[in-house]
């Protein structure tokens, strides 16, 4: 199962423009159900800026023992153990994973990364969270979304102040 797990602001900002993380600090992952997410996670998908934004704001690597693919356009050097570049195409890379990878795949971003797997009905299931925070600015959650795209709602759900919406391929 291709899978996105996200959070973001209630005005649909992933980070700030400077690609801080920190108006989640209040809303620790745990709480929303992130370990038991992360456990049926083997192979994780990032965009590079994502994944260099990881790298830069993380003292260490915190997906030790996963699978790592970094959708970039050219290889990337020093990456950890168990991570490879891929340049070859997101129609590409989701032939690939629907045939040899197991078990779950997280499509952990950007934002455009997750709306090129929506747009391509690639997503099988996406858990977006919302914080009760305005930010009035920075990175979309869905910078380039293309023409209505309908998602089925499968679940609602709160974590404390944060609202879970579980979301399928329609």
């Amino acid at each position: 199962m291709i899978r996105g797990y996200i959070a973001s602001t209630l005005d649909g900002y992933i980070a700030t423009a400077d690609h801080s993380f920190s108006f989640l600090d209040p809303y620790p992952a745990e709480d929303a159900g992130y370990d038991a997410f992360y456990a049926e996670i083997g192979t994780l998908v990032m965009g590079r800026i994502t994944y260099e934004v990881c790298r830069k704001a993380m003292d260490h690597w915190p997906y030790a023992g996963k699978r790592l693919i970094v959708v970039a356009s050219r290889p990337i050097a020093g990456l950890p153990a168990d991570a490879d570049t891929w340049t070859a195409g997101v129609d590409a890379l989701i032939d690939h994973l629907r045939t040899d990878v197991k078990p779950d795949v997280w499509i952990v971003g950007g934002g455009r990364l997750q709306q090129a797997f929506i747009d391509r009905d690639a997503l099988d299931r996406l858990d977006q969270f919302i914080v009760p925070v305005l930010l009035g600015g920075g990175v979309p959650l869905y910078p380039e979304a293309k023409g209505p795209k309908t998602l089925k709602l499968a679940e609602v759900g709160r974590f404390g102040e944060i609202a879970h919406l579980r979301l399928e391929r329609a």
